[in-house]
């Protein structure tokens, strides 16, 4: 950083100023570096902002210090972090809106690039078909997000409402070898037809489930802090998150003409305020067309043999143009999504895993800018935003604009992030190494069987606790704490005190919360045993231990200094019941 350029500062939910992360690359898409404050202008409204806080990001080849002490069995720690504030990439494999062999060539390549990055990449891969699911979690081994690619459950599905392509163009295609000697006979009308106001129902069907999807997961990446690089993998981008963006790919109404249904009103509203929480939560989107170079699908061997000209050119030609205003809609939508959160679309490219490196690239090596708009009326309404620095024939991406409202105080409501430091304890979430420690898990006895308890009263809008019944393993948890991490004070005696609080979560693989745990150690230390802590370790055992149901389990664990704030806080998966566990 220059001299004398403005400070990184640390940006809350109530700052009037507006953050822009910038890449700047050369016409071959290389990162280029360098720059400082006084080489970029931002812009709003036409009018030039003056920037109040610069940082440059520099990727590196991320590489997790070594334990150089084996852990001792059923041990596992977050100390083997060395970059806690390396980037965080989110992989969204879509088989809601993605034929079935697009999936496969998709995976095909998604495989490929796993096998390529640089050990500490924290990965993390979610789906979305019926619903949104998480595959895995955060995790910088490498070896682990191969596996869970291998393992059944990354396998391409049939999304619940998508017709493949292949059985869709045999039911709504013209048919291009009746007359011409070809082996289909003029038929009926074709069924798609025959069912528009079916299909139109679908398509809002989709739409919803998408909006709703890419909501929940914008809601889960706002609670974690930084930027989010989300690579979204999918055939087909039914929305446009601002759709005046792209005025000759979208109707009057801003929906894309394929997905316009009855409720625009609402759809567009759903639109927007989604398009306001991936602004507000700092999450970048890459959409990547996983069709790869497309063929219209026009010529082919069925073409053959005696026929009109004439109406052949017409079907051709109507043909074509079908071609190109569906896949321009598609690819309008990719490039407006992209460009209103800052990222880049890719489409027209066999190399998936390629593009997916060069996403990637860009969310580790950009430029932070701020400013304070002079414009101070926060009325919700779109502000276009253009960024340039003095050098020529280098491209630069960053978000187009942003909706003008304190992101704690939306003039339409709907679910915020929760700025919460409980977002450690969330499934999946990134390992925390803030205060380093490990956690021993012993199971105790046999497994048993746990009734159902009588039902109990609750207060009206409380929530409940979770009610583990059935097939369950009990488990000792011994945390071993770093104490160097942790913030003690003296008391009166000469004593020693800390606040900490140690706490465990067990989920089900879909995020459900099956069982909870917590404590507070705060009892004052003696001199005598404060000194051996200080040459040891902070020994602390959460009493009465914890019930994990028979099967496959993530137990989330937690520690938090409560009087410095600073979470230590990793995720370890379980097969309670089984023989052996896996290895952390």
């Amino acid at each position: 950083m220059a001299p004398g350029s403005p400070q990184p500062v640390t940006l809350h939910e109530t700052s009037p100023l507006v953050l822009v992360d910038v890449v700047v690359t050369d016409k071959h898409g290389i990162p280029i570096h360098g720059f400082t404050v006084n080489d970029f202008h931002v812009f709003e409204g036409g009018r030039e902002q003056q920037i109040d806080t610069f940082e440059e990001h520099r990727g590196v080849a991320a590489s997790p210090a070594v334990i150089t002490t084996a852990l001792p069995p059923d041990t596992y720690t977050n100390q083997h972090l060395s970059s806690p504030g390396s980037p965080l990439y989110v992989i969204l494999l879509d088989s809601l809106n993605t034929a079935m062999s697009d999936q496969a060539f998709a995976h095909f390549q998604l495989l490929k690039l796993a096998q390529s990055l640089p050990a500490g990449s924290r990965v993390a891969v979610f789906r979305l078909g019926a619903k949104l699911t998480m595959l895995q979690g955060f995790n910088e081994d490498t070896a682990k997000l191969i596996e869970m690619l291998k393992s059944s459950k990354a396998d391409p599905q049939l999304g619940p409402f998508y017709e493949d392509a292949d059985m869709s163009q045999a039911l709504s295609a013209p048919d291009l070898a009746a007359g011409m000697g070809g082996s289909r006979a003029a038929g009926p009308v074709p069924m798609a037809a025959q069912n528009a106001n079916a299909d139109l129902l679908r398509n809002e069907l989709v739409v919803s489930m998408t909006l709703r999807a890419l909501e929940k997961l914008a809601l889960y990446l706002g609670s974690l802090p930084g930027r989010k690089n989300l690579v979204w993998l999918a055939g087909s981008f039914p929305l446009d998150i601002l759709p005046n963006l792209n005025p000759n790919l979208a109707n009057t109404n801003g929906m894309s003409a394929q997905f316009a249904g009855t409720d625009t009103q609402g759809y567009m509203t759903a639109i927007r305020d989604l398009a306001f929480l991936l602004q507000s939560s700092n999450i970048v989107v890459y959409p990547i067309d996983v069709r790869g170079v497309v063929d219209n699908g026009l010529y082919t061997g069925a073409r053959t043999g005696g026929g009109n000209a004439a109406n052949e050119v017409q079907t051709v030609t109507q043909g074509l143009g079908s071609f190109a205003l569906t896949n321009g809609q598609i690819q309008g939508a990719m490039e407006t999504l992209a460009s209103i959160t800052g990222g880049r679309a890719y489409f027209n490219t066999n190399d998936i895993s390629g593009s997916i490196v060069e996403a990637f690239n860009d969310g580790s090596n950009y430029y932070s800018l701020s400013y304070k708009p002079t414009n101070e009326h926060w009325d919700g309404k779109f502000r276009k935003i253009e960024v340039r620095v003095d050098e020529r024939d280098l491209r630069l991406y960053y978000r187009q604009g942003y909706y003008a409202e304190i992101a704690g105080k939306p003039k339409n409501p709907f679910h915020a992030p929760d700025p919460a430091t409980g977002a450690a304890m969330l499934r999946g979430t990134p390992e925390v190494s803030e205060i380093g420690f490990q956690l021993h898990l012993k199971p105790e006895g046999a497994v048993r069987t746990i009734a159902p308890m009588a039902p109990a009263l609750h207060k009206r809008g409380a929530s409940e606790e979770p009610q583990l019944t059935g097939l369950a393993q009990h488990y000792e948890l011994d945390f071993t704490i770093q104490p160097s991490d942790i913030q003690f004070s003296t008391v009166d005696g000469g004593k020693y005190q800390s606040d900490i609080a140690v706490s465990a979560i067990a989920y089900d693989p879909q995020g459900k919360m099956l069982n909870t745990i917590a404590g507070v150690f705060n009892s004052p230390l003696f001199p005598v045993t404060y000194t051996a802590i200080m040459h040891d370790a902070l020994h602390l055992y959460l009493h009465p231990g914890m019930e994990l149901p028979v099967g496959r389990v993530y137990l989330r664990v937690g520690v938090r200094d409560l009087r410095s704030g600073k979470i230590g806080a990793f995720e370890v998966p379980l097969v309670v019941g089984a023989a052996s566990q896996p290895k952390p």
